[in-house]
């Protein structure tokens, strides 16, 4: 891990990382979620529950709180939609953090080199999320009066936990660690603006998912 970081061209490898994340994420919400966004009038705030509701007994009020046309958007914005969301973000925060940790030293250059690839795993639990709730949503749809199974609530909460902890909590703490170490003895003019870049990028993370998901517990 330590020697990607060391190629010659890690900084365009990461840069370019970021970038396409950046071009997976306006491709899902301009694109795959433009229209079913329409439909919903904006992301419902219940939709955050429903992804650590845990329980059926939870989940089901969630779903059926939701009208007809609605329940069928949310389905459609989950796959695939959502998915490609997942990687675009998971790509973005992987490609700063890798040119963060590039910048900083010693113990900081080790654990940057393992942090930055956890975007990526909340990437793929967040894609295992969106099938799970998929289905819940989807066998609401086909039959209202349907029982969601115990795994697929309990799955869709831990892989939604998990994700949650990866992208508000461990990657953002480290970046904000790390910018703190980094502007100690790296200030060139490029290392600012990255600095300022994954300040404002990790605080728009951190912020909705800490605003959404208190009344969820």
């Amino acid at each position: 891990m330590q020697n990607l970081l060391r190629l010659p061209r890690a900084n365009l490898l990461f840069s370019l990382m970021a970038v396409g994340g950046v071009i997976l994420f306006i491709f899902a919400i301009a694109v795959l979620m433009a229209e079913p966004s329409q439909i919903m009038g904006g992301r419902p705030a219940s939709l955050t529950c429903l992804q650590v509701a845990f329980t059926p007994e939870r989940m089901m009020p969630i779903i059926l709180s939701f009208p007809e046309n609605i329940r069928e958007a949310i389905a459609d914005i989950l796959i695939p939609g959502d998915m490609v969301l997942a990687w675009g973000y998971g790509f973005l925060l992987a490609g700063l953090t890798g040119l963060l940790a590039m910048r900083l030293p010693g113990k900081w250059f080790k654990i940057g080199s393992i942090i930055m690839w956890t975007p990526l795993f909340a990437s793929t639990l967040d894609c295992i999320e969106d099938i799970f709730l998929h289905s819940a949503i989807m066998s609401v749809i086909n039959n209202p009066a349907a029982e969601i199974p115990l795994f697929i609530s309990l799955f869709a909460g831990i892989t939604a936990t998990i994700k949650y902890l990866f992208i508000t909590v461990v990657t953002p703490g480290f970046c904000l660690l790390g910018i703190i170490k980094g502007i100690s003895f790296d200030r060139r003019f490029t290392s600012i603006i990255l600095y300022l870049i994954i300040s404002v990028v990790m605080i728009s993370f951190t912020g909705q998912a800490f605003q959404e998901l208190p009344p969820c517990l």
